[in-house]
């Protein structure tokens, strides 16, 4: 039988030979948590934890338990490891070493007499199942009371030549499971990184198949992550990361440091507890430094969660959030009316149905406007709001026509470009149905010339189905519905609990005899039991 967990509280002496008592910890715990029982941080923020890297001989070991460093990497090989002198027996070695003067029964038994967390990072397959053994026999025995993450490049990952192979995924989880479950698994992907030519960034292919070959096993599991790559594939890593509340990302470096604006923005669009950084100095400090100021502008990704961006959590002890159905929605038509809107602060979602300028045939203009105060402009909308980012307020353009697509996709991403479009953004075409060649061409166009937005559709069938254009796509999706078209009863409407575990649902309040149907709709999410970071919104047309 496995032992998956300590049962016993374990004494051991610091660096100083003071006496330090571990609380019993299961090694497939959460290491935040784990840090924050043993005093080392005092929140569950992956910034706060550190690292030493490649404590793979006694020296660099003893300097390691010496540090304040509160997570050890090092790498595991066998002995000799692909020569005739080949021996069972695991060693600490980074490639293209293969000898070493530390074992790793002798590094777990220094470690075990720290409070160190535990990352084993395996090159090859050939030491994992021995690796396991020795885990379980010194849990068995004296309990390792501490997480412990196992790390393998499992896929081929961005600029990688197909002549260098990754480790076998398959067996290696498989290896996990048979001989010691209770850890984090690190699976990643094996990366170069060499500007100005191998530069290319995680593609929704490697993400989906990563998913695919991690989505059944019961650990908590963090992707280890190029830093540099990052914010480029963040449209497909986003995705990932939303696919369980068992993952997390883990940002590493090679010899070219990140610059800080990028990692601030992986901080700006995720929960502390959801990311480590394992970056190097002086990045780090500048990095903690920018984190910690007061008054920091959100670089809020356009594509992500509305709610996340309306109600941000300021802290890693944010357990719950507002209720969707409580977002503020506002329509304007003019730009006195926007310039208000903004300095007052106002927060939640502008709602704008753009239309063609009458003197200007093709330029997104806000239906209803013009009149003394002129024509207000999706590139006005965007201006304005780009001088306040700070206000809370998320877009969703409905565009009356296939033809204004590519001109507003255009301003966004020029927007963007510019670092002055740190909003939400869904983006609709009215008119289109989801089984039309239409929403072909509009999610086309999107992919071709902005991605980085939600994409809302009309779905007009009951019950709802994802439409088969957006279902391979790591974009953020809202259906659009009529409440005066949606069944009367809660049991009918019960369908759109499934839906919201796959994308987030709009309902607009229309007609006023639909005042019934808003009530049920509000009782279904009372009692929905969410398992994904999707949301039910309600607007109101009604006075």
């Amino acid at each position: 039988m496995i032992m998956n967990s300590c049962t016993s509280q374990t004494s051991l002496s610091d660096t100083h030979g003071f006496s330090i008592h571990l609380q019993p910890f299961p090694t497939g715990g959460d290491m935040l948590d784990f840090l924050v029982q043993s005093g080392e941080i005092n929140k569950t923020d992956g910034l706060l934890a550190t690292w030493f890297h490649r404590a793979n001989s006694k020296e660099d070991m003893t300097k390691a338990l010496a540090s304040d460093s509160m997570i050890l990497e090092a790498d595991v090989t066998l002995e000799g490891y692909g020569t005739a002198n080949e021996k069972p027996v695991p060693i600490m070695a980074h490639p293209p070493l293969i000898y070493s003067d530390n074992t790793l029964d002798q590094w777990l038994d220094a470690v075990l007499d720290s409070r160190k967390g535990i990352k084993l990072d395996f090159k090859s397959l050939a030491s994992v199942g021995l690796s396991l053994e020795l885990l379980r026999q010194k849990n068995s025995k004296k309990g390792l009371n501490r997480p412990v993450w196992l790390n393998a490049d499992i896929l081929r990952g961005p600029n990688m030549p197909e002549f260098l192979p990754p480790v076998n995924g398959t067996r290696f989880l498989q290896l996990i499971q048979e001989k010691f479950p209770d850890v984090t698994l690190s699976p990643g992907w094996k990366v170069a990184y060499a500007p100005p030519l191998f530069i290319n960034t995680y593609t929704r292919q490697m993400v989906e198949e990563m998913y695919d070959t991690i989505k059944d096993a019961p650990q908590k599991v963090t992707f280890p992550v190029h830093a540099l790559l990052v914010r480029r594939g963040w449209q497909h890593l986003s995705w990932l990361l939303s696919q369980s509340p068992r993952f997390s990302l883990t940002l590493w470096q090679g010899s070219i440091h990140p610059n800080v604006s990028d990692l601030m923005f992986i901080r700006d669009n995720t929960h502390p507890a959801q990311v480590y950084y394992d970056i190097y100095e002086p990045t780090l400090s500048e990095f903690k430094a920018a984190a910690g100021l007061q008054g920091h502008v959100r670089r809020f990704y356009p594509g992500g969660d509305p709610m996340n961006f309306l109600y941000p959590p300021h802290n890693s002890e944010t357990v719950t959030q507002p209720d969707s159905l409580g977002v503020q929605w506002f329509t304007v038509t003019a730009k006195p009316a926007l310039s208000a809107l903004i300095s007052e602060g106002a927060v939640g979602m502008l709602a704008l149905r753009l239309g063609s300028d009458s003197e200007q045939p093709g330029v997104p203009v806000v239906e209803g406007s013009g009149g003394s105060s002129g024509a207000l402009t999706l590139q006005d909308v965007l201006q304005l709001l780009g001088q306040r980012a700070e206000v809370s307020l998320g877009v969703y353009l409905r565009l009356q026509g296939q033809q204004l697509l590519e001109a507003s996709l255009q301003l966004l991403h020029s927007a963007y470009s510019h670092e002055t479009l740190y909003r939400p953004v869904w983006i609709h075409v009215e008119g289109t149905q989801p089984t039309d060649s239409d929403t072909h061409e509009f999610v086309s166009a999107v992919e071709r010339v902005f991605p980085d937005v939600t994409l809302v559709l009309t779905q007009l069938n009951w019950p709802p189905e994802i439409p088969a254009a957006v279902a391979g796509l790591s974009h953020r999706v809202a259906l659009h519905l009529s409440a005066g078209a949606l069944p009367k009863t809660q049991e009918e409407l019960q369908p759109l609990a499934a839906m919201l575990d796959r994308c987030d649902i709009i309902v607009e309040d229309d007609t006023k005899n639909s005042t019934e149907v808003v009530s049920h709709l509000k009782m279904l999410v009372m009692h929905w039991e969410k398992r994904a970071n999707t949301n039910l919104y309600l607007i109101s047309n009604q006075p």
